[in-house]
């Protein structure tokens, strides 16, 4: 469990520990407590700050409740970064959320864009988080076909203009 912003920073270290029996990871997948995270990276208690954040929302502080959507900017960063280090070593780890923001939406599609595989989040949240983790594949399904559609007419302009040249039809090109 990755909780506190030291475990983040050292995520290598701890991926890297191995069985002094057998050799073998100690750890197998990091999992982010991203409520104790948000507290421990941004110095506010989830108990206090109903009676501050509201306000720092209405002046434009902060955009969302940091214990309702991930701090991209900071609490994300940590786990980004953790999960990079900890993949640096044991490419085959699980990566995975649980908290509050397992739950919810705009964090759901930035964990997939980080590439996290699991969120975790309390019943009630579930068909919203399954739902927000399908729109968060169909978009970047969307990219890859976007993608695959540029490069087929780049290659298809590229046969074209073979053909042009291998048949002796006059080129734009200067040889010099």
């Amino acid at each position: 469990m990755i909780e506190v912003p030291r475990a983040a920073i050292i995520s290598d270290k701890i991926a890297a520990l191995k069985d002094v029996n057998d050799g073998k990871p100690l750890c197998s997948f990091f999992s982010f407590g991203t409520n104790d995270l948000t507290q421990m990276t941004m110095g506010i208690s989830r108990d206090d700050s109903n009676g501050f954040i509201p306000q720092y929302m209405k002046l434009g502080i902060m955009e969302d409740d940091p214990f309702q959507t991930i701090d991209e900017e900071g609490v994300g960063y940590m786990v980004e970064h953790s999960a990079k280090l900890g993949k640096s070593v044991n490419p085959e780890m699980s990566l995975s959320v649980c908290g509050e923001h397992g739950g919810d939406p705009k964090s759901i599609h930035f964990f997939d864009s980080i590439g996290l595989h699991y969120v975790s989040c309390s019943p009630y949240r579930v068909p919203v988080a399954r739902l927000s983790v399908a729109q968060a594949r169909i978009k970047v399904r969307a990219k890859e076909v976007e993608a695959a559609k540029h490069t087929f007419n780049a290659a298809a302009e590229l046969k074209r203009q073979s053909a042009r040249i291998e048949s002796g039809a006059s080129s734009n090109i200067v040889v010099q």
